[in-house]
C-alpha cells in the first residue's frame, strides 16, 4: 500500500467535499445567501449519493437518501421546494466544475517509444441525448418533436490521459454540436478526435493553424483537390485537377491517403483555402469508405495508426453508457426545469467521484488495472459509508481505505492481456 498516495487522495477528496467551499459556491450561484438549517454541503452530498449508490427514479428517492444521510425527517414538499429553486442547476454545475478541478488526475500516459508522446493530451468530443418530460419542451426542445418533444444533449470533452470528462455542457437537443467543440486556440499540443457530427474543414484548418492536432471523421461526400496521393502506402501520381472522388473511383476498396486542398468559403463566411490530409479506409463489411480528415504527419502516423487512434473515440461512448446505466442519468418525472437539469449535473458529479475512486485504488494498491465499469457497479455500499462520514465530520481516512481496498480486489479487469491485444 502506498501511504503517500493515500494521503494525497484523501486530501483531494477533502477539498472536493469541503463545506466552506460548497457554501461559497452556493452564494456565488445565488442558491443561498446565508446558512440555513440545511447546509449546501448536506444537500449536495445527499443528492450525489442518491445518484451514485442506488437506482433513483423519483425525487422522493432523493429525499429519502437525504433524510437517511442527515438523520432528518424533512417532508417531501419543502425538499422539493429547495430543488425547484431557479439557481439549483447553476449551483450543481459549479459543483461539477469544482469536482473536475479537484478530482481529475493522470490515469494513463503513452509508453516512451510511442508516437502518442507527441500529444500533451488526447481529447475525445461527443454528445449524448435523451428524452425528458414533454412539459419541458419550451426549455429543452427535442429534434424529434413527435416522439420526443423535449430532450437534452450532453456535450462532453473527455481527456484520454485522465480518463475523465474535462468540459461538460447540458443543452437543448436542437442545439448544433459543433459549437461545443474546444476552441482551436486552446488545443496547442493536443489532439482532438470527433465523429461526423463535428465535420468541419474550417475547424480542422484552424486547429492546425493554432499548433493543435485534429482527427475528425467526415462524410465521403467531401471532394477536395488532390495534391498528393498514396495507395496502400505507395505514392501514386495523379493528374492535375483530380479530386478525391476521381481517386476513389480509380482505386476502389484500397486504402487511400491524400494531401488535399479545399478552396471556398469556410464556416463563418470567410475565404478558406485549407490543406489537410484525408485518409480513406475501406470497410469490407459495409462496403463503404470511412473518411478521416487530419493533420497528423504521414511519416509518423501511417493510415493503420490513424485508424487505431480514431478507435480511441469509443472511450467517450463507454463514458455515456456508464452515466446512463450506473449514475442515474435519465429523465425524472418532473415538470420543473431547474430540478431536471440540477439532477443531471448531480448524476455527472456521481460519475466523476466513482471514476476518481477507480484511479485512486490503482494508485494506492498497485494491483493491476481497475475496471471503471466494475467500480461503478460495486462501489455503492462503501460510498454510502464515505458520504456518511463526510457529513458527520468523522475521520474519512479509514472509510476511504476500506473502499479502495474493496476495489483493489473486486474491481480488477478480468482479462487485461486480452484487452491490451484487442483494444
Amino acid at each position: 500500500m502506498d501511504k503517500t498516495q493515500l494521503s494525497k487522495i484523501g486530501a483531494a477528496l477533502a477539498r472536493a467535499m469541503d463545506a466552506t467551499t460548497m457554501m461559497r459556491l452556493a452564494r456565488a450561484s445565488g442558491f443561498c445567501q446565508r446558512m440555513r438549517s440545511v447546509s449546501p454541503q448536506q444537500l449536495v452530498v445527499a443528492v450525489i449519493a442518491a445518484m451514485a449508490t442506488q437506482s433513483t427514479e423519483t425525487i422522493a428517492d432523493v429525499q429519502r437518501t437525504f433524510n437517511a444521510l442527515t438523520g432528518r425527517a424533512m417532508a417531501y414538499k419543502p425538499f422539493h421546494k429547495k430543488l425547484a429553486k431557479p439557481a439549483f442547476p447553476e449551483f450543481m454545475r459549479m459543483i461539477v466544475a469544482h469536482l473536475l478541478d479537484e478530482l481529475v488526475t493522470e490515469a494513463l500516459r503513452p509508453m516512451h517509444h510511442s508516437a502518442l508522446t507527441l500529444f500533451d493530451d488526447i481529447l475525445l468530443q461527443d454528445g449524448s441525448s435523451f428524452a425528458i418530460h414533454k412539459a419541458l419542451a419550451g426549455v429543452f426542445p427535442g429534434r424529434h418533436t413527435t416522439i420526443s418533444p423535449a430532450a437534452v444533449e450532453l456535450h462532453a470533452t473527455m481527456s484520454l490521459w485522465s480518463d475523465q470528462p474535462v468540459v461538460l455542457f447540458i443543452a437543448a437537443d436542437t442545439d448544433g454540436e459543433r459549437q461545443y467543440l474546444p476552441q482551436p486556440a486552446d488545443l496547442k499540443g493536443q489532439l482532438i478526435i470527433g465523429d461526423r457530427g463535428y465535420q468541419s474543414v474550417d475547424y480542422c484548418r484552424n486547429v492546425d493553424a493554432q499548433g493543435g492536432y485534429v482527427l475528425i471523421r467526415h462524410q465521403t461526400q467531401i471532394n477536395p483537390l488532390v495534391l498528393g496521393c498514396w495507395i496502400d502506402g505507395k505514392p501514386t501520381s495523379t493528374r492535375d485537377g483530380h479530386r478525391l472522388h476521381d481517386v476513389m473511383r480509380r482505386h476502389r476498396k484500397k486504402t487511400i491517403d491524400v494531401d488535399a486542398q479545399w478552396q471556398g468559403i469556410g464556416d463563418h463566411g470567410r475565404r478558406s483555402d485549407a490543406r489537410l490530409r484525408v485518409v480513406l479506409l475501406w470497410n469490407a463489411r459495409t462496403k463503404q469508405y470511412m473518411a478521416l480528415v487530419t493533420n497528423l504527419d504521414r511519416e509518423v502516423f501511417p493510415p493503420s495508426d490513424v485508424y487505431q487512434i480514431y478507435r480511441l473515440r469509443w472511450q467517450v461512448e463507454l463514458l455515456f453508457k456508464e452515466w446512463k446505466s450506473y449514475c442515474n442519468l435519465h429523465a425524472f418525472g418532473t415538470t420543473k426545469a431547474p430540478i431536471a437539469e440540477g439532477l443531471m449535473w448531480a448524476a455527472l458529479a456521481a460519475s466523476i467521484i466513482k471514476r476518481f475512486m477507480a484511479k485512486a485504488a490503482q494508485k494506492v494498491f498497485d494491483v493491476g488495472e481497475i475496471s471503471t465499469r466494475k467500480t461503478v457497479m460495486t462501489i455503492g455500499h462503501h460510498l454510502n459509508a464515505l458520504f456518511d462520514a463526510v457529513l458527520a465530520g468523522r475521520l474519512v481516512r479509514d472509510v476511504l481505505l476500506a473502499l479502495l481496498r474493496h476495489l483493489s480486489t473486486q474491481a480488477l479487469r478480468a482479462h487485461p492481456k486480452r484487452d491490451r491485444r484487442k483494444g
